[in-house]
């Protein structure tokens, strides 16, 4: 059993909005998609079709298109039928076969699983592809170099071209007074020149006169020879080209099979974004499975009134599981009902539906609709019969799982009986148990809806100021018969509205006016509904304004602490590089002196780097000896005394000995405390190699030199900085920046073996 049967599919111009959806596929095979779809209550398969719908949705977003896709279809039964296609038709091929590359590549993307297992599936086509373009040009011929017999035709036809020319201007020139026009043509294929009639004389062969016979179009007997020998290699051209085609041909027939499978999964996937893009242009949504059977519909419009649809809202089901529409006629009930049966039919569809995110709809395993004979939103043709014949089809299917929509039930017949079928066959709907939207202007079946509690009563707003209908739905409220009042508000006699109100049962005018009543209370409620949002509007611009401000004096604050963050960092810089220098100028001087004044220099920068951490208490110091441990206290750096003299003492550090002033030593008791200011200390440890692989050249830059530091002060002379080899930048970068450093003796590109240019090896004093 279908959902959709074709005439609740026609009541509801399924098919019109399917071709609106079709209309953002990129080819004829996704259109050919979307306008095959059909409603489906299996749950399982829609929710893996709205999964892999939410990717393409994402790739949209994204920038994704299908680029150009052609249904082949056609030319691969060609190239069954006959054997060889034209080389044009390989243009649509190629750029078939390019699309789908380029679609596979695009959605083979982590955050798109589904649609990856589908592109995967795509046949990979490079051979034919790459043979295509090497026999087919932009213009879709035959290539001049599409194989290198056809190479040396061409070649040869070319010269044999320009030795007829020649020939044919030499003949021209010896006999200028029988020439009609100094110019070469062409008549059956062959090269000739335009002679005047008394040139038949001169032995030339004639193919053809002017229609005054003043001039014959004939060959010269020289020319004779090389016009034949053209011809020859003219159809050899033909010849070769025919077998190229035959050979192409074939190549495309032997993966015929696998491109018409390449060709309904292109179908699938532009099916999907002519899905995607109908929902981005309509400002559509995937709506949430409703697990009872209720319809909530938030800002709902229907496709085919574009931007005048007025977005209706409205839910009901379970408890309410039937809605009753009243009101005027041209006020919107029509459409109202259609936007329901035909968004269900979409969302059954796997189409998203143009309505809030907030919406949620059932599955209905029939929809089954009564709006007319042809009917349309914008025509109303029926009769009571045809109604009547359609409602009893649809209450013979009828159950639980069933949405049955059902416009101006009892109309076209009595009023009373009318009224009396619609009240019976509304009680026999609720016994089903079915979920059902009826439109009605009758009063009994107004009332009948009011009273009863399982019915939703609503209606099409009517505005008497302006006589004419907002086409919003009012839920709980029914809608007011506005005969009367429009007929007094347009000029109608007050003694003849009165009589004909006095026509009316007490009953009716009783409902009435509390149906007037209500209008009014709703229209108040509303009224102040707009204030409030209107308030609360305004209150959330206030809100977001202050948060724009703070959120600019957060950057301020951020951006003046990143600028003395920048300055600190370049005074440490500064400071360290000259440091390094320094302590490289120590290393070096064999004077005292200067190496003191060196040693005060590194102290005054040292005041200048902020302390990691507390400085101990020095150990009490006593007279110092030869074998005694000490800690240099300019640099935190231990050692061992090899000899002493008044003022200085000759210290071995890590396999050195310097000479240092006995005042920059102080006894190293234990294992070596933390230094007191961290870019003069020796370190414990530290590795021979650093990695900067993929930072930016600012962040590796400042490793470089961290390492380099901790690096020089434990004493080594070499080390390797593995940077990769990527674009270059990085290496580039650091070994400019080498250059520039006075303790760097040299640095080169690793062995091969050993990292190659993706490392490098320094070289320090």
């Amino acid at each position: 059993m279908e959902v959709l049967n074709p005439r609740s599919a026609r009541d509801l111009e399924l098919e019109k909005v399917l071709n609106i959806v079709a209309g953002n596929a990129a080819s004829q095979l996704g259109a050919e998609t979307v306008r095959a779809l059909r409603p489906t209550a299996d749950r399982a398969f829609l929710a893996q079709e709205f999964q892999i719908l939410a990717e393409m949705e994402e790739a949209l977003r994204a920038g994704f298109s299908p680029g150009a896709i052609h249904d082949l279809r056609p030319l691969l039964a060609e190239a069954r039928e006959h054997g060889v296609l034209q080389p044009e038709a390989f243009l649509s091929v190629a750029e078939t076969l390019e699309a789908a590359a380029n679609i596979a590549q695009a959605l083979r993307h982590p955050n798109h699983p589904r649609l990856g297992a589908l592109v995967a599936r795509l046949s990979d086509q490079t051979t034919l592809l790459t043979r295509i373009w090497r026999t087919i040009d932009a213009r879709g011929e035959v290539r001049e170099d599409a194989s290198p017999k056809l190479r040396t035709l061409v070649a040869e036809r070319r010269a044999l071209t320009q030795e007829i020319h020649d020939s044919l201007r030499r003949f021209l020139e010896r006999h200028r007074e029988q020439v009609q026009d100094q110019v070469i043509t062409r008549r059956g294929g062959r090269y000739v020149v335009p002679l005047k009639t008394g040139a038949r004389a001169l032995g030339v062969v004639v193919h053809e006169a002017s229609g005054s016979g003043q001039t014959i179009f004939a060959e010269p007997a020289e020319a004779v020879p090389l016009n034949n020998r053209l011809r020859e290699v003219e159809d050899e051209i033909d010849r070769e080209k025919h077998r190229i085609l035959l050979e192409l041909t074939g190549l495309l027939l032997s993966a015929a099979d696998e491109i018409e499978e390449d060709l309904r999964i292109l179908a699938r996937i532009d099916g999907l974004y002519a899905r995607a893009r109908f929902a981005q242009a309509w400002d559509a949504v995937i709506p949430k499975f409703s697990n009872e059977q209720r319809i909530t519909l938030w800002d709902a419009r229907h496709p085919l009134l574009g931007d005048r649809a007025v977005p209706i809202s409205l839910s009901f089901g379970e408890e309410k599981p039937v809605v009753v529409i009243t009101g005027p006629n041209t006020g919107g009930k029509t459409v109202t009902l259609k936007t329901i049966g035909l968004l269900c039919a979409l969302f059954q569809s796997g189409i998203p539906i143009p309505a809030s995110e907030r919406s949620a709809l059932p599955l209905f395993q029939k929809i089954r609709t009564d709006i007319g004979e042809e009917q349309s939103i914008e025509q109303s043709l029926s009769t009571f019969s045809s109604h009547m014949k359609n409602i009893i089809a649809i209450l013979e299917e009828t159950d639980a799982h069933t949405l049955v929509i059902l416009d101006e039930l009892g109309a076209g017949t009595d009023p009373q009986e009318g009224a009396a079928l619609a009240l019976a066959i509304l009680e026999h709907l609720l016994e089903l148990g079915c979920t059902a939207a009826i439109a009605t202007h009758l009063t009994p079946v107004k009332l009948f809806a009011v009273a009863h509690p399982r019915i939703l009563s609503c209606s099409m707003e009517f505005d008497l100021n302006t006589l004419s209908p907002t086409f919003r739905v009012l839920q709980g409220v029914p809608g007011q018969s506005c005969a009367l009042i429009v007929a007094e508000r347009l000029g109608l006699a007050k003694e003849l509205v009165e009589r004909a109100r006095a026509k009316l049962t007490a009953g009716e005018i009783r409902a009435e006016e509390i149906i007037e009543e209500l209008a009014r209370e709703r229209a108040a409620a509303r009224k102040l509904h707009a204030n409030l949002e209107v308030e609360r509007e305004a209150l959330r611009k206030l809100r977001a304004e202050y948060e724009k401000r703070l959120h600019a004096l957060r950057e301020k604050k951020a951006e003046a602490l990143g600028r003395e963050l920048r300055r600190l960092e370049e005074e440490i810089r500064a400071a360290r590089k000259e440091l390094s220098e320094l302590i490289a100028q120590a290393r070096a001087t064999e004077s005292a002196v200067a190496r003191r004044e060196i040693l005060k220099r590194v102290e005054e920068l040292g005041e200048k780097v902020p302390e990691a951490t507390p400085s101990p208490a020095p150990p009490p110091q006593g007279p110092l000896k030869v074998g005694d441990p000490v800690r240099v206290r300019s640099t935190g750096a231990v050692g061992i005394i090899l000899g002493l003299s008044e003022e200085e003492a000759e210290v071995e550090i890590r396999g050195r000995r310097v000479t240092l002033p006995i005042s920059d030593l102080t006894l190293a008791e234990g294992l070596p405390a933390a230094p007191s200011r961290p870019f003069v200390a020796i370190p414990q440890s530290v590795e021979l190699e650093v990695s900067v692989r993929g930072l930016p050249v600012e962040e590796a830059l400042r490793q470089v030199d961290f390492w380099l530091d901790r690096l020089l002060r434990a004493g080594f002379t070499t080390g390797r900085i593995i940077h990769g080899r990527g674009t270059g930048t990085l290496r580039k970068s650091i070994h400019e920046h080498l250059q520039k450093l006075p303790f760097v003796k040299g640095f080169h590109l690793a062995p091969p073996e050993e990292g190659g240019d993706g490392v490098t090896i320094v070289d320090l004093f």
